[in-house]
C-alpha cells in the first residue's frame, strides 16, 4: 500500500469544489475550527514550493486531501505559515517533519530567514513540534480562534533532523 505523498499544491482560489470541501472538513475535524468556502479560497497562498498538499491515493474520491501546509511571504525576511494540518490518522509518522523540511528548504531558497505562525493555545502537540524547530511564543492572541486563545510563534527557519 503506497504511503501518503506531499505534492506542491495550487493556490486555494483555483481548487476544485471537491478539494475545497475536503480542506474545510479537514480543518473542522482536526482543529475544531469552521471556515467558509470563501475564507479558504481567499487565503493569499501563492503557487510556490512552500505550498504543500498531502494526498492518500489509496482512499476513494477526487485526490483525497489528508493534510496541507500553506505558507505565504509575510514581511521582509519572514514567511508565514497560514495553515498546517494533518489528519490525525496520519500524524506521528514523520509526515509533518517531511513537510516542514520541504517548506524550510523552499523558504530559504526564496530568501526568507524566519517563520511566523499562529497556533491554538490548547494544541500542545503542535507547540512542541514548533518549539523543536526553534520557534517561541511571541504573544497571546485573544479572539483569533473561534474556540479559544491562540499564540503567535516566530523563529528561524530550521530543518528538523530526527
Amino acid at each position: 500500500m503506497p504511503a501518503p505523498v506531499w505534492t506542491q499544491g495550487i493556490e486555494p482560489q483555483h481548487m476544485t469544489s471537491v478539494a475545497c470541501r475536503q480542506v474545510l472538513t479537514l480543518f473542522l475535524n482536526e482543529t475544531g475550527e469552521q471556515y467558509s468556502d470563501a475564507s479558504v479560497r481567499h487565503l493569499p497562498i501563492p503557487n510556490w514550493e512552500g505550498n504543500l498538499i498531502l494526498k492518500d491515493e489509496t482512499l476513494s474520491g477526487e485526490s483525497p486531501i489528508i493534510g496541507l501546509l500553506w505558507a505565504t511571504p509575510f514581511m521582509d525576511d519572514i514567511v508565514r505559515v497560514a495553515a498546517f494540518v494533518i489528519h490525525s490518522k496520519f500524524q506521528g509518522n514523520g509526515l509533518g517533519s517531511e513537510a516542514w523540511n520541504r517548506f524550510v528548504d523552499a523558504s530559504l531558497k526564496a530568501g526568507y530567514k524566519r517563520v511566523q505562525l499562529e497556533v491554538k493555545a490548547s494544541n500542545k502537540r503542535a507547540q512542541r513540534f514548533y518549539q523543536r524547530r526553534g520557534m517561541t511564543v511571541q504573544k497571546k492572541l485573544e479572539g483569533y480562534y473561534q474556540s479559544g486563545l491562540g499564540y503567535m510563534m516566530r523563529g528561524p527557519l530550521l530543518r528538523h533532523v530526527e
